[in-house]
């Protein structure tokens, strides 16, 4: 899709997903799909290129959840520091792929659909914003597309933070998107029992 020319794709699956009483949500099926393996092909469906997965809890069992798709792996030993660690790492492949922008992924929403990053990459291409966010339902949401001006900023941040630190400093534009599913987060249990038919019994250990 020509909307997404010269824009890569960063899916951080790196967190070891505390919340999720013990399993590791990146893992997670929904619709037949893990989440991690969702999150990359929507990448990939929407034109980005190059597609990055971030790994670093259970790295080993996440990059074989996405073997069969054409995307690089970036593996993010200090995970545990939080998630700028993933960010910083992701910033500087963008970087030095000379790309005019990323779009950052988390991997725990799976009803993204290819269109709405395909429309986030149409909206920089008109207005050669430096952030650029979905907004749903009146509140801001993710994916979140950045500028390559923006790449120095990420490869600074420190914390259990991303982008969404630099937006006091530089306001995003809001991309307006009408279907309130595509926020839709596995972060908890119960989450995941609503989102995801697989997850209807599971209690969380």
């Amino acid at each position: 899709m020509s909307g997404c020319a010269g824009i890569g794709g960063v899916v951080l699956a790196a967190g070891g997903a505390r919340r999720m009483g013990g399993r590791l949500k990146q893992l997670l099926p929904c619709k037949g799909e893990v989440l991690v393996h969702r999150a990359a092909r929507t990448a990939l469906e929407a034109g980005l290129r190059p597609v990055w997965v971030v790994v670093g809890a259970q790295a080993q069992a996440v990059w074989q959840a996405v073997a069969d798709l054409p995307v690089e792996i970036l593996l993010n030993p200090a995970w545990e520091a939080g998630q700028s660690a993933s960010v910083r790492l992701a910033a500087a492949a963008l970087r030095r792929a000379r790309l005019a922008g990323g779009v950052f992924f988390p991997a725990d929403q799976p009803f993204v659909p290819p269109a709405l990053v395909t429309a986030l990459c149409e909206a920089y291409c008109r207005t050669r914003a430096p952030i650029v966010t979905p907004e749903i339902a009146r509140e801001r949401s993710t994916p979140v597309l950045v500028a390559a001006s923006i790449f120095p900023l990420l490869e600074e941040l420190h914390g259990d933070t991303g982008a969404r630190a630099l937006f006091d400093r530089i306001p995003p534009l809001p991309l307006h998107w009408d279907a309130p599913q595509a926020r839709a987060e596995i972060d908890t249990p119960a989450d995941y029992r609503r989102w995801c038919p697989e997850g209807a019994t599971w209690q969380g250990d």
